[in-house]
């Protein structure tokens, strides 16, 4: 797993500095010949919490398209098959094992359901006012890595 870039080490915890909102900058899938595409496409929306023991996390394409039905029930193939490819969302607990800089993600449930009960595994660092990831695997191709960069917003 390749750190993106190394960060200076503050004096608060990891485990405090994860606590809080985190805005969604870019999520990137990179091949192990390290090119790379933005799934979601381009302008890609998320958000990610944590509150000391437990996260939740959205991830959604941008241009996701609105139902001609006006119903989430009653939708096309096309618009059934744009959100299950647009749209990413799970939560659970989480565990921090500052010394190796590594986030562990205990998934309790997934708009993925093969995510469900599973615990996943991220490498981390905080640079500046950002917290950068790195999973091993993404979701579309396990050969993938999925690097993920989130601003805390200022208050």
């Amino acid at each position: 797993w390749p750190l993106l870039h190394s960060g200076a080490a503050t004096a608060q915890p990891a485990t405090d500095q994860f606590k809080g909102t985190w805005t969604l900058i870019s999520i990137r899938y990179v091949s192990p010949n390290g090119t790379s595409i933005e799934p979601f496409g381009p302008n890609a929306k998320g958000m990610l919490v944590f509150d000391g023991t437990r996260f939740a996390t959205q991830v959604m394409a941008a241009n996701l398209p609105k139902f001609a039905s006006n119903n989430r029930m009653i939708g096309t193939l096309k618009e059934y098959e744009a959100i299950s490819h647009g749209v990413v969302a799970y939560f659970g607990t989480y565990t921090v094992k500052e010394a190796d800089r590594i986030l562990t993600l205990h998934i309790e449930r997934s708009s993925f359901p093969n995510w469900e009960g599973i615990d996943q595994l991220r490498k981390f660092e905080f640079v500046g006012g950002e917290l950068r990831y790195t999973a091993a695997n993404s979701t579309a191709n396990p050969a993938e890595s999925a690097q993920l960069v989130w601003k805390e917003p200022v208050d």
